[in-house]
């Protein structure tokens, strides 16, 4: 079967059915917390889909001085910021486990030190930047967490940038031709 140009490929329909089967499935394991996570990042794919696609196009076509432009690349650049600096918080924050010493000594092979994780007790507990030491010279917390953190966090400002880019353009008057 054709319609244009396109070919029906039965392989795609069985991939969105495992996709979708495996989605049901989380969200039955996962109750109603694994409802909200999964139309979260429902919503955050979108945007970061929806938004790029369309933003990229408005650019390649040379539409800056419309406000549809600057909402799709804001939506785009917002959704892949909050999205992204979720993944790298949590990374950094769950990277220590729920026990440092069993996670130092047995996960990683190092020496846990534990005078030095209480007389550096504050520096862990910081909310940026994120530090799980097991000793002096070696941290649980990967070191790609913090920087990704910095930009996902300037990545999403410059979202909410373009999104005001967007209500100026809408809102300024129209110049005749």
């Amino acid at each position: 079967m054709t319609q244009g140009n396109k070919t029906f490929r039965p392989e795609r329909l069985a991939y969105l059915g495992g996709l979708a089967a495996m989605g049901i499935a989380l969200l039955l394991l996962l109750g109603t917390g694994g409802l909200v996570v999964a139309a979260v990042v429902a919503i955050l794919c979108l945007g970061m889909v929806a938004g790029g696609r369309s933003g990229v196009r408005a650019v390649r076509e040379g539409r800056w001085a419309q406000p549809r432009t600057w909402l799709s690349l804001g939506v785009a650049c917002v959704s892949t910021g909050v999205g992204g600096f979720a993944v790298a918080y949590l990374t950094g924050i769950l990277s220590g486990g729920l026990d440092v010493e069993e996670a130092c000594v047995h996960g990683h092979g190092v020496r846990y030190d534990d005078a030095y994780r209480e007389a550096h007790a504050e520096e862990f507990s910081r909310w940026f930047p994120l530090h799980s030491k097991c000793n002096e010279n070696f941290d649980l917390v990967p070191s790609w967490v913090n920087p990704a953190i910095v930009f996902f966090a300037l990545l999403a400002a410059i979202g909410v940038l373009c999104l005001a880019a967007a209500v100026v353009t809408a809102l300024r008057p129209r110049r005749d031709r």
